[in-house]
């Protein structure tokens, strides 16, 4: 049987010029999309230590645990958030006994492990420095501990509502700490913060291209 001569492949020129196209959309789209999953990770770790807040928050308000402190301890480009509590019976000993309940990061005297993690997230906390929260019922025992109690107070929303209690998330690229960003360029970003109150609200925001923090 003849066969037939029409049939023609592909020239080398040809497979040199599909490469090459295909090489340029792939430099082109890499950057995007290497920066929208970077910023996919540090929202997902965002939404995760505030589910944490919100847990640590509802667990004292139902009455099942007194206190409930989150830990944050961070490595430079990671940090460990950990949440552990004292139930009520064990808690009113010790208020009875006249021992310290103060928020202090390194405090020894709960005795419930909630959670564990650890992110690949740098923070505004220092490198080998931790920083804690403490929630109890109606805020009796409230109370925060490291760069939580007494850092500077920071306007997020051009209003006259002033916070301390923040943590800026980020994987800033110029050392192993979140700056807190003033004005556009100042952060690398993708960059999160997270606010909360002594009353459990909490807010999240995100640093925007217009260097602002922009609601969530």
């Amino acid at each position: 049987m003849q066969q037939d001569q029409n049939i023609k492949g592909f020239t080398l020129l040809e497979l040199l010029v599909v490469i090459t196209i295909v090489a340029i959309v792939s430099a082109v789209g890499m950057p995007n999309f290497m920066s929208w999953q970077k910023d996919r990770e540090l929202r997902n770790t965002t939404e995760k230590i505030v589910n944490a807040i919100n847990i640590a928050n509802t667990r004292t308000e139902n009455g099942s645990l007194s206190v409930v402190q989150i830990v944050f301890e961070s490595f430079g480009e990671s940090t460990k958030v950990t949440t552990r509590g004292i139930d009520r019976k064990t808690f009113s000993k010790r208020v009875n006994n006249g021992k310290s309940v103060s928020c202090d990061n390194n405090a020894n005297w709960f005795d419930k492990q909630i959670d564990e993690q650890t992110y690949s997230i740098v923070t505004n906390i220092e490198r080998k420095k931790k920083a804690s929260i403490c929630f109890s019922l109606r805020e009796k025992y409230y109370g925060t501990a490291g760069i939580f109690n007494g850092q500077s107070n920071y306007n997020l929303e051009n209003s006259a509502n002033y916070t301390d209690k923040f943590i800026i998330l980020c994987t800033d690229k110029n050392g192993s700490i979140c700056p807190k960003p003033m004005k556009k360029g100042d952060i690398e970003k993708p960059a999160y913060l997270i606010e909360w109150t002594r009353f459990g609200n909490v807010n999240k925001f995100r640093w925007s291209d217009n260097g602002s923090w922009t609601r969530l």
